[in-house]
């Protein structure tokens, strides 16, 4: 697995660097490796990024609730 955190160290450096053009992707590469060493502490690759709530694993992609923009009464615009 030392390459992974070979990997992880040359994201880290690349995203410490302001203004860096592929922060996006690279911030994305580094959740997926992460998650590779960590599973139960990160959000899986699949879920980060189609958006899928952290609890809803095992609900059928048709017929789970969409993702709420706030809590009841609150003032979302």
């Amino acid at each position: 697995m030392s390459f992974i955190r070979r990997e992880l160290d040359r994201i880290s450096t690349a995203l410490a660097e302001r203004g860096s053009s592929d922060y996006e992707q690279l911030y994305a590469a580094q959740q997926a490796l992460s998650w590779a060493l960590e599973p139960t502490g990160y959000k899986s690759p699949y879920d980060a990024i189609k958006g899928t709530p952290g609890d809803s694993a095992d609900c059928p992609a048709l017929s789970c609730p969409l993702p709420s923009l706030g809590s009841p009464g609150s003032d979302v615009s």
